[in-house]
């Protein structure tokens, strides 16, 4: 038995020196959530006024601090076609808050067939992004499975000249996103982005 003891001590310590520890179990699951491939197509054939779009959700820089994913909304049937790309940061905020900070790639064009030859994305650094100043989005867990997320009211600004501002609503559970963008003018009327609800993704694939 005395023999033995050192090498079940050796094991167990040679275990979790390979092993990683997920530090904050919640922000973890949050992100396992979002990553992978979606799509709404089941809310399609229910409703024709939604176009059928793919959502990607990559995670990248694992080698860097904190949850890092590459974003991209294409439609479904020419995949080519690209509503938007964007990268994105998790991170806790505070004891119940966690934050989505978005960035804009300057460069987007040269990265437009990523999802082909994903290794490209190693090549994307801090320098060729830019902040979306505002349209930071704060999540909450509702339930076990379920965080919901906003922007701050009036927060984040649109480069279209004529929206004001947008603001972004999202529920995601383990299969679903939904995402609701709406853009208003200066007088609070909403003039862009869906009025009779979000887009409702369903997990198609892990990543």
């Amino acid at each position: 038995m005395k023999q033995l003891l050192p090498v079940v001590f050796l094991f167990s310590l040679l275990f979790s020196c390979n092993s990683k520890t997920v530090k904050d179990p919640e922000l973890y699951n949050l992100v396992s959530s979002i990553v992978g491939e979606f799509s709404n197509i089941e809310q399609v054939k229910h409703d024709a006024g939604f176009a059928h779009l793919n959502l990607t959700n990559i995670r990248i820089w694992k080698d860097r601090p904190g949850y890092w994913i590459y974003s991209e909304v294409s439609d479904a049937k020419e995949k080519e076609y690209i509503y938007s790309q964007r990268i994105l940061s998790y991170e806790r905020l505070d004891s119940f808050t966690f934050i989505n900070t978005s960035y804009s790639i300057r460069n987007a064009k040269e990265y437009r067939n990523v999802l082909k030859n994903q290794h490209r994305l190693n090549q994307l650094t801090i320098d060729s992004l830019e902040i979306r100043k505002g349209c930071q989005v704060y999540f909450e867990k509702n339930t076990s499975t379920i965080y919901t997320g906003k922007t701050r009211k009036k927060s984040c600004s649109s480069s279209i000249h004529y929206i004001e501002y947008i603001s972004s609503n999202f529920v995601i559970s383990s299969d679903k996103i939904s995402v609701w963008n709406r853009g208003y003018d200066k007088k609070g009327k909403q003039i862009w982005g869906k009025i009779t609800g979000p887009y409702m993704y369903k997990r198609i694939a892990k990543k």
